[in-house]
């Protein structure tokens, strides 16, 4: 038996923009909310684009982990198919595994260590200094992926390079905006909340451009994708 699920990357990808807009909505409110009105009741943290483990936060690590599940089914064809750029689907894969889990569980904040900063007297566009390292991993994965860049259909590159763009935009670009600001003036105010949700906005749209690509790729490069669940009886259970 067969179960035909059509996806449509266009339907997705407006899908997932609504949840965009509304949690840019949200996230604008609780800033105003909590620095305009001192309103500050704990129901707000949960949609606070400033904090972790609340909606903003399990969307964006859900939808990261889904392009991660792309990745992965892309990789495993391109396998099949005897590609030679199969690996770096599948690598790419795996890191959107890592980005989802650091949504949850901001695992490069281990890297903001406040001695090291002073040691270094870094400060400015580098008072996160996490961005640091961020910047050269995208230095370095830029290189690896060059050539992987070029052999990309035309609109499938256009779109991984319009998505990576909004996505590190926001990720490193904003972050280091929002550090110098924070070293300037601090965080604990209107104008610095807001500045964190145009970056967490960027990031999200930045996520929603690659999904699309991804599923414009597969619909244009794989065509069908027939994916089978075999259940095991029991007698191959007890083997």
């Amino acid at each position: 038996m067969k179960f035909l699920i059509p996806v449509s990357p266009r339907r997705v990808a407006l899908s997932l923009s609504i949840w965009v807009l509304f949690f840019a909505v949200a996230g604008v409110t609780v800033q105003v909310l909590r620095y305009g009105f001192n309103y500050r009741q704990r129901w707000i943290s949960l949609f606070n684009l400033d904090r972790e483990i609340n909606y903003p936060s399990w969307y964006s690590s859900f939808t990261l982990l889904f392009c991660a599940i792309l990745l992965g089914i892309i990789a495993a064809a391109k396998k099949k198919q005897g590609d030679r750029y199969f690996r770096h689907w599948k690598v790419l894969g795996f890191i959107f595994v890592f980005f989802s889990l650091d949504e949850i569980l901001s695992l490069h904040e281990i890297l903001i260590i406040d001695d090291l900063r002073k040691a270094l007297n870094l400060g400015g566009l580098f008072y996160f200094i996490w961005v640091i390292p961020g910047a050269i991993f995208v230095l370095l994965t830029a290189l690896a992926y060059f050539k992987f860049l070029l052999h990309l259909p035309r609109k499938t590159r256009e779109l991984f390079v319009l998505a990576g763009s909004i996505y590190v935009g926001g990720a490193l670009g904003m972050e280091m905006i929002c550090g110098y600001y924070a070293d300037a003036v601090g965080q604990r105010n209107l104008i610095y909340g807001l500045m964190v949700c145009v970056e967490e906005i960027l990031e999200m749209v930045g996520v929603i451009v690659f999904i699309y690509a991804l599923l414009s790729y597969i619909g244009f490069d794989l065509e069908d994708i027939d994916l089978r669940f075999k259940i095991a009886d029991r007698e191959e259970r007890e083997n």
